[in-house]
């Protein structure tokens, strides 16, 4: 095989297995919820240009860049999950086949490089629920990371790639550190290369700080037919860091023993326990109790015969064509950028540690792969050889996860009673309602907005609410009320 069929191979194969990972998730009701689906209908607005928001409906903050990409493809689809979650599968098929091509530039063969991806290309699946979230912001953080290693040395497409990123979504913050301080520690920071590439992305950032500050009043921020208006509670990017920082010392104890025990074991698909803890329907459980101590002994062993093999040429007073390569630092962009979110999450800020909100370190998959990465630069063909294995040995349970979630949902062992609530709705010529947050959003994105359930919660868009104050409308929930009648499984009919 010719070097470029290897590289076509592996970059398929990639891609085939994120696919497949990620498929699964597409499938209606095993794992959406009310905020997935704002997205969703945020995503209709669009593509009937009925709406065009800058930023998640009802807030100041959170671009609206995965509703944008999902508009053409529900135009062609429909309002569907699967149209929903196309681009995000999209992303993270672009995202694998990133981290491949680059860890084959930073001096590995192919089949080695695909190897290097697998802990985000299959990694355990609770990150991978994560990945394929609609949430407007999930997959983003690992892609704008290595698009922005992949323009480093293009100052105004970096400029564009840092504006657009942090404008989105403020974790891109992480990877931007992580390059910066590259730059500071290998003196590149007084050249006047590296000073124009930061000083243009500095520039366009400001720019569009700017330019959604001029335009956002006039953006619908509470659905089809509204502009902005003032908040009970302004939220924009910059507030919502200032308010996320949660710097105490008297905290770290607490948060450093909930990091180490909690959730490097549910990130390292080591913490047994049902799925569900990530709001997937199923009744399967996940995790290995083995497979945390193996991944962090993976990544020490890995560190180890990395380190020694960078130490070695400087005693002999050469260069390995690793680290002559374009990507010689990149191990070290990957592990320092999940090290960043992982202590920031841990120690600086102040969401709280739980299965709920790993979605603010999905960083840390990049961990394990920088350490591959850094120890198959390693001269000896066993050591190489004993490094994959242990990799593939980690990797295998969570495969075989993703394999009993995959039959389960082409079985239908856990149907989504929520669609035969809306033709009990519909049939009953209720097509305007009230309704807990868990349910509102996601029965009217279900329906096509055939259906529409106004919060009662947390408001998002003023015409759901207009059409259930003129209707007098019921209540749909999801726990049972007085007087109240049970349509299906976990949606009740209550009285107004």
């Amino acid at each position: 095989m010719s070097r470029r069929s290897e590289w076509l191979a592996c970059l398929a194969l990639a891609a085939l297995v994120v696919i497949a990972r990620g498929a699964m998730f597409m499938a209606p009701g095993v794992r959406m919820d009310a905020d997935q689906a704002i997205v969703g209908l945020m995503a209709k607005h669009i593509a009937e240009g009925r709406a065009f928001p800058v930023y998640y409906y009802g807030q100041n903050y959170l671009l609206a860049v995965e509703a944008y990409l999902a508009a053409p493809v529900m135009w062609v689809l429909g309002p569907t999950e699967i149209a929903l979650k196309l681009p995000v599968l999209a992303l993270n098929v672009a995202t694998a086949l990133l981290l491949v091509w680059h860890a084959g530039r930073a001096g590995v063969r192919p089949w080695l490089a695909l190897v290097v991806a697998l802990p985000f290309a299959l990694p355990p699946i609770v990150i991978g629920t994560r990945l394929m979230e609609a949430m407007g912001g999930n997959i983003e953080t690992p892609f704008y990371a290595l698009l922005l290693w992949t323009v480093r040395g293009r100052p105004w497409a970096f400029g564009a790639v840092t504006a657009l990123a942090v404008a989105h979504r403020e974790l891109a913050l992480y990877p931007l550190a992580a390059l910066l301080g590259f730059d500071v520690l290998r003196g590149a920071w007084r050249s006047r290369a590296v000073i124009e590439r930061w000083a243009i992305a500095g520039l366009l950032v400001a720019a569009a700080q700017t330019t959604l500050v001029a335009v956002r009043p006039f953006a619908a921020m509470f659905g089809p037919g509204t502009v902005a208006r003032p908040m009970d509670v302004e939220l924009t990017s910059a507030s919502l860091l200032r308010a996320q920082m949660c710097l105490g010392p008297e905290r770290w104890a607490a948060r450093g023993a909930q990091i180490a025990f909690a959730h490097l074991p549910i990130m390292a698909g080591g913490a047994p326990g049902p799925l569900q803890i990530a709001g997937v329907s199923t009744g399967m459980g996940q995790g290995n109790p083995g497979a945390f101590p193996w991944a962090v002994a993976l990544v020490m062993v890995n560190l180890g015969a990395g380190l020694a093999t960078t130490r070695a040429p400087a005693r002999r007073g050469a260069t390995t064509a690793a680290d002559a390569s374009p990507d010689a630092w990149l191990p070290w962009f990957l592990l320092a950028s999940g090290a960043i979110s992982t202590l920031v999450y841990g120690f600086v800020s102040c969401v709280q540690i739980s299965p709920l909100t790993l979605r603010y370190d999905l960083l840390l998959v990049f961990v394990p792969a920088g350490a591959l990465l850094l120890g198959l630069r390693h001269p000896a063909r066993t050591v190489r050889a004993g490094l994959v294995t242990a990799m593939l040995v980690w990797i295998a349970p969570q495969a075989d996860d993703y394999r009993a979630l995959g039959t389960e949902v082409r079985a239908g062992h856990w149907p989504d009673h929520r669609g035969r609530a809306i033709e009990i709705l519909e049939a009953r010529g209720l097509t305007a309602l009230w309704g807990d947050f868990r349910l509102a959003n996601l029965l009217t994105f279900r329906s096509a907005e055939r259906v529409t359930v106004a919060s009662l919660e947390s408001h998002r868009i003023d015409v759901y609410d207009d059409r259930a104050r003129a209707a007098h409308a019921p209540i749909v929930q999801a726990a049972d009320c007085a007087r109240g009648e049970q349509l299906v499984p976990d949606v009740w009919l209550c009285p107004p």
